[in-house]
């Protein structure tokens, strides 16, 4: 089993890293159970779920199963109940796959577009991404307003985008997390500078600093996940335009099941800055628009560019 899993595909947001350690040595019972208990505790989905039902399905499906690869079936039909396609298994071998686009600014009659693509989880990837987008930004001319273009931002690690968009989104919290029980995360720029629970995010702080103008997003239905989050942390000071998102803006864990299997788990939804909770359900423009870059720079003409 391997290959590589499209940012469109798997529509990662990695909020939170890591997971519980897988135990070795293990059953192929136990290794299904854990899973199971740590969907069961952590899921945001959880509590739509009979798990009794659904615990004694798995354990028939999983019957006579002498390795954990033969408790697959078994654990794919749990996720499955849990209706949230944000969840999803890792196989040994697969890797999340990005095109390798960075971020580019053009700038037209006042108007700066900065495109935001989606963005892998490699370290080095992540460094030339961030990169590229501080000289774009650094490189702008003055301008009257903004759009931010996320129509191909698929996803992937949400805090090099965020520190790209710095400038823009301004100092303090930009948005959170909100878990099953209520716990809030906060989602913070200063100077820069992403952070999350008092821990830096950024490999370093975008040095650009840009005076306050308007801004527009514009929105696809291949804006999936970080690139929701994105949208999220923007919202409250912007205007968006064209059609719904792909419907993942919720934070996922990464959990080492051992034996090179990994579970994907949303564990948690997005919120924006005025306090509006998100989920795995497509967010709808502002404006919709079918031309929306046109919309868009309309709309800036009213709020000062000419």
């Amino acid at each position: 089993m391997g290959g590589r899993v499209s940012l469109v595909a798997a529509a990662l947001v990695l909020f939170f890293a890591g997971g519980a350690a897988p135990i070795r040595p293990h059953t192929p019972a136990e290794f299904l159970n854990r899973a199971i208990a740590l969907i069961r505790a952590r899921s945001i989905d959880s509590a739509r779920v009979y798990w009794p039902r659904v615990e004694a399905r798995a354990a028939y499906l999983a019957r006579g199963a002498r390795t954990d690869a033969g408790t697959l079936e078994a654990l794919q039909d749990v996720i499955d109940e849990l209706h949230d396609r944000h969840t999803m298994l890792v196989l040994p071998g697969q890797e999340i796959a990005s095109n390798g686009e960075v971020p580019s600014v053009r700038t037209e009659g006042g108007v700066a577009t900065l495109r935001v693509p989606g963005v892998g989880a490699d370290e080095a990837a992540d460094r030339h991404y961030v990169d590229t987008g501080f000289a774009a930004l650094g490189g702008a001319p003055p301008v009257c307003g903004w759009i931010v273009d996320l129509r191909e931002d698929t996803g992937g690690a949400v805090f090099p985008m965020l520190t790209v968009l710095a400038p823009l989104l301004g100092d303090g919290p930009i948005g959170s997390f909100v878990t099953p029980d209520g716990t809030r995360t906060v989602w913070e720029i200063h100077d820069g500078q992403m952070w999350l629970e008092g821990q830096s995010m950024s490999a370093r702080p975008n040095p650009v600093n840009l005076p306050r103008r308007p801004i527009a997003v514009l929105t696809s239905g291949h804006t999936a996940s970080s690139g929701e989050a994105a949208l999220v942390a923007l919202r409250g000071i912007s205007r968006s335009f064209g059609v719904p998102t792909a419907g993942f803006a919720t934070g996922n864990t990464v959990v080492d099941l051992g034996g090179g299997f990994a579970l994907l788990l949303t564990v948690a939804r997005d919120v924006d800055r005025t306090g509006r909770v998100y989920d795995n359900i497509p967010i709808p423009p502002d404006q919709p628009a079918a031309d929306a870059e046109t919309a868009a720079k309309e709309w800036l003409r009213t709020r000062g560019c000419r």
